[in-house]
């Protein structure tokens, strides 16, 4: 049969036995097993486990023991001294403490009162403290006027009373104006137990409390 005129010519026609023909089988030492997933683990070795763990902690479990040993040897050594220790501390403790009191200062002399006339009360301070026996002191003092008396400026002595010899010895004076405070330095004498006073002159003659200088003992 010739073919149409303008028809390219198709693919030719399998034979049928070749088109039913069935393909090869893959003979089976050729086949290839996929690997199971998770991979199953391998059986653990128990001697090399306990062998690993060993060589990690032994040096750990050495220097345990060196310690303990180093210190019941310690003990064992200083056993007696220590028990004599204790003894002592026991005795120490049960025995009665006696404590010695330091004696008392003896008061400072009382040169006037606190208050009198016109002076209601006279204030001492001092400007450094603590002034020592021996050296340079400055101190400020303040009048104050009793109610309904007239402020004005008053004079003032500062003294120093020696409390183990029992003096009174005028170190310096001053003048507190009106509401105002006074302010002197003066050097103050050696001693162990000492008081400055300020005092403020006659008529209305009246003290300030007393500063001491120096603890003691007499």
């Amino acid at each position: 049969m010739t073919p149409a005129l303008g028809r390219p010519p198709g693919p030719p026609t399998p034979a049928p036995d070749e088109a039913d023909r069935p393909a090869p089988a893959i003979p089976t030492d050729r086949v290839v097993r996929a690997p199971s997933f998770p991979p199953p683990r391998p059986p653990r070795d128990v001697r090399a486990t306990g062998a690993r763990m060993w060589r990690r902690s032994w040096p750990w479990l050495a220097a345990v023991a060196a310690v303990v040993l180093v210190v019941a040897t310690e003990l064992a050594l200083l056993r007696g001294r220590i028990e004599a220790d204790l003894a002592r501390l026991h005795a120490a403790g049960g025995a009665p403490t006696t404590t010695v009191a330091a004696p008392a200062l003896p008061p400072v002399p009382v040169i006037a009162p606190p208050a009198a006339g016109d002076v209601d009360a006279v204030r001492l301070r001092v400007v450094d403290p603590p002034c020592d026996p021996g050296g340079a002191c400055s101190v400020l003092v303040g009048i104050d006027p009793h109610p309904g008396a007239a402020a004005v400026a008053s004079p003032w002595t500062l003294v120093v009373a020696d409390r183990c010899r029992g003096g009174v010895v005028p170190l310096g004076s001053g003048t507190s104006p009106a509401g105002a405070w006074g302010t002197t330095t003066v050097v103050v004498p050696p001693g162990r137990a000492l008081a400055l006073l300020a005092v403020t002159d006659a008529p209305s003659r009246a003290a300030s409390a007393p500063v001491p200088i120096g603890a003691g003992p007499c």
